[in-house]
């Protein structure tokens, strides 16, 4: 029987890729709606998004959120 559930590591391994690409897809979303980016900054942030997929929608989203606090 142990041989048919899955493991805890295999559950953890599960909810990190579902977050990352909840991330990822989030980024991308703020990335193409938000109008105070040119179009050279957006084709960055969605490149830096798409090659270092874990730790660039994590830069861009606190950059982001820092930033959206200091205009308010």
């Amino acid at each position: 029987m142990e041989l048919l559930t899955p493991g805890i590591g295999l559950l953890i391994w599960q909810v990190l890729i579902f977050v990352i690409a909840i991330l990822f897809v989030v980024s991308w979303i703020i990335i193409l709606r938000t109008k105070t980016l040119d179009s050279r900054d957006r084709l960055s942030w969605l490149l830096g998004t798409l090659l270092l997929p874990v730790i660039g929608p994590l830069i861009f989203l606190t950059k982001y959120l820092r930033t959206g606090r200091q205009k308010n």
